[in-house]
């Protein structure tokens, strides 16, 4: 019997924490997975069906996806892109908007020569940057809603954008831009968990509360808005990114940082952190995951199995 899908975004308002590393990753990864942690995690040794949403102007989901020339191309061509349907969704026109033919499926690259089977992107477009905008000044004429309490409509654009297609996967995962505006909220609300990558530096960690604190708010908002229909949104966990090791253990900094973490968001906190290191970047320039480069070593063999590590934690914390 197939399971119901289960939507994660990832989120950050600070830019360059491995949002779109960690979203990347985690999708393909699922593919790459060996048979026998499918079966122990999800109940069968088949690969599941992924969708990859680029959430974020700056695209970088898509580019790693596809590569930049292939993603160059596909703007100069016009393909259609997530930016079209929020602008179809908030024009009224949904109906028309056919969302599988939005989707770029067997598309994602897995190594030079292959694609991922089961992994598909909705791409992004730089046109993001003005959705926030077009949203802010949006509005259509629902007096009893706007009466009632915030403008809900604005907050579900993207939850009803995917559940056409809801029933043809097992995870979607949406990469967000580094803000909570409203692009970032329409993630929010169409997920059933979230996650927060972050550096192991005093700023970042500090920003952490705040952004817990406000996923919180929306909760309650959307909570109090729906009439008890709306399923809050669960942070799956923070998962530490760029962490430099010494004798493998995190430097005197960062440790300090991590255990205060720990101490402060208890479980919240994901056991396996990302350490820092070249073979993530070479393998996103390359356009596929760093797992397609496990076997030459180093860097990337560990980086490989820290992100299935990280791949399997995350598996176990959303079957709780």
């Amino acid at each position: 019997m197939r399971k119901e899908c289960r939507t994660t975004s990832i989120v950050n308002w600070k830019g360059g924490v491995g949002k779109t590393t960690i979203a990347y990753h985690l999708g393909t990864g699922l593919e790459m997975l060996e048979p026998e942690f499918r079966e122990e995690h999800l109940g069968s040794a088949e690969a599941p069906r992924v969708l990859l949403v680029d959430n974020d102007a700056q695209c970088n989901l898509s580019i790693a996806c596809l590569g930049a020339g292939e993603f160059e191309k596909m703007l100069a061509r016009g393909s259609k892109t997530v930016a079209d349907l929020y602008a179809a969704f908030l024009s009224g026109d949904s109906p028309a908007a056919k969302v599988q033919e939005y989707i770029l499926r067997g598309a994602v690259r897995r190594d030079a020569a292959r694609k991922f089977e089961k992994v598909d992107l909705l791409p992004g477009h730089p046109d993001l940057v003005f959705t926030d905008l077009n949203f802010t000044v949006y509005s259509r004429p629902d007096f009893k809603e706007s009466m009632s309490g915030p403008p809900m409509y604005k907050f579900r654009v993207l939850d009803r954008i995917l559940s056409q297609v809801r029933g043809e996967y097992d995870f979607i995962f949406i990469d967000c831009p580094p803000s909570m505006h409203f692009v970032t909220q329409n993630a929010v609300y169409a997920s059933d968990f979230y996650l927060i990558p972050a550096l192991p530096d005093w700023f970042s960690a500090y920003g952490l509360h705040s952004i817990v604190a406000k996923v919180q708010e929306f909760n309650r908002m959307w909570e109090l808005a729906e009439n008890g229909c709306y399923r809050a949104t669960e942070l799956a966990g923070i998962i530490m990114n760029q962490v430099v090791e010494r004798k493998k253990r995190p430097i005197s900094s960062q440790a300090a940082i991590y255990e205060g973490l720990k101490e402060r968001y208890q479980d919240s906190v994901f056991y396996t952190y990302l350490t820092a290191g070249d073979a993530i970047p070479r393998a996103l320039h390359e356009a596929r995951p760093v797992y397609s480069l496990a076997r030459s070593g180093g860097t990337a063999a560990k980086q490989a199995r820290l992100l299935r590590r990280i791949l399997v934690e995350f598996l176990a914390r959303i079957s709780e």
